[in-house]
């Protein structure tokens, strides 16, 4: 009875070993069979447009620092993104898995010159594309010099955007993830305009390509994603400095957390105070009279105290320069916006959504009404104080 039991242990133990082995053969040759894409350019060409897939390097070790690159770049051309990619597939024997791919990056001119609206048309109904995936633009640079360029600590580039916009989100506030269909939903109303980050490089130089970038402890050439770009209708229009960038991402409230610096007075040698804003809330309403339209606009937040060196550092003092330090940046965009006649701090959309009436009233002449429409400001926040490791009792 015992050999019987014994033998039946053997077997199964036998028997699972044996299909954890032909699973692993197997996973290892369905990964040797595909290409995988972890970041996709689109750049403009003479044909129409340049595609550059940036593909994962199986023969490489995520968490190495040795020689092997951890990407593959292939990049074509073609009179549209798809015959581009068709013609990369005649130089990769390999099917190509675009499912995984976590970045598309749009070159600056070709979002200025061309739009954006094909490049998302395509991707919203390419099936084999997640629709959890990020897009962003360029600044100064083409998508393709972006994607080549290879980073410190993560092999792969799209790998260090992710996360540079993941960190930026939780700590300073002036960018935000953007996915394809919030885009398009922004396009296709056409009530307010759309805005993307942006990435660019820290230098030119061509060593950004090579393994070279990352031999010394100080690379040459680092990407950069510091603030949001901002369109009109699907062109890109401009884009915003990193303090305007989380103004933008407070105004329109899609910021998690943001971190404010801001002097302790009018001069710099009366210091510097920080302060992470944990909870931010921006209203706008619109208020019609004698057939006008105008707009509060209140923002509530609550922060701590995170730094100070400020000779006077009790806390409604602190509160009262930082609202209006806030307030002053927020009166300075809108201006902005007006003075571009570019509503993508979404006024327009406000009014669409609390009332839908006056939206088609207004809607007919807001680029008339736009540039001139009266807006007040009003900025409440609430510091919480963290206590001072310095001051001893």
């Amino acid at each position: 009875m015992k050999k019987k039991a014994w033998g039946l242990i053997f077997f199964v133990i036998l028997t699972l070993g044996s299909s954890v082995v032909i699973s692993k053969n197997v996973e290892d040759t369905l990964i040797k069979s595909i290409s995988i894409v972890s970041a996709i350019g689109i750049d403009s060409s003479n044909e129409g447009y340049e595609v550059t897939l940036q593909m994962i390097n199986t023969a490489a070790k995520p968490d190495s620092a040795g020689e092997v690159p951890g990407s593959i770049i292939y990049q074509q051309s073609g009179r549209t993104i798809s015959q581009a990619v068709k013609n990369i597939l005649n130089r990769n024997p390999k099917k190509i898995f675009l499912d995984s791919a976590e970045l598309i990056v749009i070159g600056e001119q070709t979002a200025r010159e061309q739009g954006i609206h094909e490049i998302l048309t395509l991707f919203l109904t390419e099936s084999e594309i997640s629709s959890s995936i990020r897009i962003m633009v360029t600044k100064d640079y083409p998508a393709s010099k972006i994607i080549k360029t290879i980073t410190p600590a993560e092999k792969v580039s799209s790998k260090r955007i992710n996360d540079i916009v993941h960190s930026n989100e939780l700590n300073l506030g002036s960018v935000a993830s953007v996915y394809p269909v919030k885009v398009m939903n922004d396009l296709l109303i056409n009530i307010k305009a759309t805005a993307l980050p942006y990435v660019t490089l820290s230098s030119d130089q061509d060593i950004g390509s090579s393994q070279e970038n990352i031999s010394s402890p100080e690379p040459e050439v680092l990407l950069i994603l510091n603030g949001m770009a901002y369109f009109k209708k699907d062109k890109l229009a401009g884009y915003l400095t990193r303090d305007e960038s989380k103004i933008f991402l407070g105004f329109t409230n899609n910021t998690k957390k943001a971190t404010i610096e801001t002097k302790c007075g009018a001069a710099d040698d009366q210091g510097f105070f920080t302060v992470h804003i944990k909870k931010s809330k921006t209203s706008v309403k619109p208020v019609y009279k004698n057939g006008m339209v105008s707009f509060q606009v209140e923002r509530k937040m609550k922060g701590e105290l995170f730094e100070s060196t400020c000779r006077q550092d009790d806390l409604p003092y602190l509160e009262s320069r930082a609202e209006a330090v806030l307030k002053s940046e927020m009166v300075g965009l809108i201006a902005k916006s007006q003075e571009e006649n570019n509503d993508f701090l979404g006024f327009l959309k406000e009014v669409y959504l609390r009332n839908p009436y006056k939206f088609e009233e207004i809607n007919k002449k807001w680029k008339e009404l736009y540039p001139e429409v009266p807006v007040e400001v009003e900025v409440d926040l609430e510091i919480e104080d963290i206590g001072d490791v310095n001051r001893i009792p």
